[in-house]
């Protein structure tokens, strides 16, 4: 049968069955040969990614620690941090010419792992003296943290003398456990 075929057309032949076997050696062992390797590939950095992961659980507990810390103490009941407030503030107006015009109740804002408590207090007097109270409530005050601080004047209508107020809103939080 080969016999009657020349030489052109058994080349033609073989190469023809040359690109036959090269197509199904592909289709069974290299593809097979490249999808391992993609997978291995992509194995190692899930692995890499997973032992990276607890390191960085580690930092990440490391971080809420410190930030605990800094936002002030949370073992504290809130009552006994508003009369810390209130103290402070009698105690430093003593001095100063500084006084307590208005508490308001604790307000009370519960998270997922926080329960975060706010007392608003207003506070009257001059300008140097509201400047030193923030001051030291800012550098001094560990029970809570001053959060926010609001500075406004209003006219008195019967003296017709401009006073200056300051809100002084205190945060302090409290980890649930």
């Amino acid at each position: 049968m080969f016999d009657k075929l020349t030489y052109k057309q058994k080349n033609y032949g073989l190469l023809v069955l040359f690109v036959v076997m090269l197509m199904v050696s592909y289709k069974r062992s290299f593809v097979l040969t490249l999808n391992a390797l993609d997978e291995l590939t992509s194995q190692e950095s899930q692995k890499l990614a997973a032992t990276s992961a607890q390191q960085s659980i580690e930092m990440l507990q490391i971080s809420i620690a410190q930030l605990n810390q800094n936002i002030g103490r949370s073992d504290l009941e809130p009552d006994k941090v508003n009369q810390e407030i209130l103290s402070t503030i009698s105690a430093f107006s003593m001095n100063h010419a500084v006084s307590l015009q208005r508490l308001e109740s604790t307000h009370v804002f519960q998270t997922v792992d926080f329960t975060i408590f706010s007392n608003l207090i207003s506070v009257e007097g001059n300008f140097n003296g509201i400047l030193s109270l923030i001051y030291y409530m800012e550098n001094e005050f560990q029970y809570a943290r001053l959060t926010n601080v609001n500075l406004y004047t209003q006219t008195d209508l019967t003296t017709k003398k401009t006073k200056l107020y300051a809100k002084l809103l205190f945060q302090h939080y409290r980890q649930i456990n």
